[in-house]
């Protein structure tokens, strides 16, 4: 029987120096493949859940020195999101706001030779409508024709009455002479705004008529035509205070469960005649009206009068102090139909058996007296 084979130690140590021979001369090929200027990249690991960051290997010459870089790629991170109402516009994209984005004319340099303007002493009420008279004048040394202004408003100052406002309106002029001037109205609304000038837009188009009469043997005159534009520039338009007027209560109980007079005295604080005055009533419940409307008719400036609702109050009101809305609608010194916006005035509604006006019970008491007469009448004929 074969026994198991076992190396002499002379043979292992001869096995031990010949492994350590090869270690030593792969170090020298490292050493020596590093020297002839190749690179050696070392492999870095990292965590599965670790971000990836910018891994770079140096590049070794012949001389040790670094000669560049290689980058490892960045897995890219989502942003977060931006709360609504916080976005940004990319101005490289979209650009600055201009007058344009923004909803406003883009100002040019007026034209020197046909303006526009406001007539002398010309304005508007805020909150009202009225008649204004616009000057167009030609400043120059040639006669124009086919004269067209548009005029845009910017809100603040419309066209037209105030149930549909308009935001432009254009005037057409035939012809202008030079240093004539033609008059033109329209109707301009203003809204509910501090007393001041505020700009509307008027950009003009004319057309002028060249001859040339150099050539006399030709009975065809030449005709040369320049179309001329200038603006959109501004012009001011005045805007005085608002008509201001005072609403205030002088019988104001109603009794639950039942009717009664609403009596207001209205006062014409303003400093103009206002004619055709009408209060309207507006009501909710508990109460109702009938005739929700009462004609006053002319107030001087600082003039009162009083004007009478009749207001039936539910069954199922209780005492509580409630407010019902009165609009004044009237026509102003330049013949316009105005109205105010609506004033809330209080009312009581009172669980009394008391009479809570005169004119109430003045019926009841006449049908009283006929009744009593009578009986006195009937008792003497007995």
């Amino acid at each position: 029987m074969t026994g198991r084979y076992e190396p002499t130690w002379r043979q292992r140590r001869t096995v031990a120096l010949l492994l350590a021979a090869v270690v030593v001369a792969s170090g020298v090929g490292s050493v020596a493949a590093l020297s002839d200027g190749s690179s050696v990249t070392p492999q870095v690991s990292a965590p599965d859940n670790a971000t990836e960051r910018n891994e770079s290997a140096t590049t070794v010459d012949g001389d040790g020195t670094a000669e560049g870089t290689t980058s490892r790629p960045v897995r890219p991170q989502p942003e977060p999101p931006v709360p609504a109402g916080n976005e940004t516009i990319a101005t490289s994209e979209t650009g600055p706001p201009t007058a344009e984005t923004a909803g406003l004319p883009v100002l040019r340099p007026a034209d020197d030779n046909v303006t526009v303007a406001v007539a002398e002493n010309e304005s508007v009420r805020a909150g009202e409508t009225t008649t204004m008279t616009f000057e167009v004048t030609n400043d120059g040394d040639e006669d124009v024709t086919d004269v067209v202004v548009t005029l845009q408003s910017t809100g603040t100052v419309t066209f037209g009455p105030p149930t549909a406002p308009q935001t432009s309106q254009s005037i057409s002029l035939e012809e202008l002479d030079d240093d004539e001037t033609e008059t033109v109205t329209i109707d301009v609304s203003a809204a509910k705004v501090e007393p001041g000038e505020y700009p509307v837009f008027a950009t003009v188009q004319y057309t002028i008529d060249e001859d040339d009469n150099d050539d006399d043997d030709d009975d065809d005159d030449d005709t040369d035509e320049t179309v001329v534009t200038g603006g959109p520039s501004p012009v001011p338009i005045p805007v005085d205070d608002a008509r201001s007027f005072d609403v205030t209560p002088v019988g104001d109980r109603i009794p639950v469960d039942g009717s009664g007079v609403y009596r207001v005295r209205v006062t014409n604080d303003g400093s103009e005649t206002v004619t055709d005055v009408v209060a309207a009533l507006n009501v909710t419940p508990p109460l109702s009206s009938e005739s929700p409307t009462a004609y006053i008719g002319r107030l001087e400036a600082g003039e009162s009068e009083t004007v009478r609702f009749a207001l039936e109050s539910s069954t199922d009101a209780i005492e509580t102090t409630t407010g019902v809305e009165i609009t004044l609608i009237y026509n102003s010194e330049t013949g316009d139909r105005t109205r105010t916006d609506p004033v809330t005035a209080q009312v009581t509604i009172a669980d009394t058996d008391e009479p809570t006006d005169v004119d109430s019970v003045a019926p009841f008491a006449a049908v009283a007296v006929v009744f009593v007469l009578a009986a006195i009448w009937w008792l003497r004929r007995r």
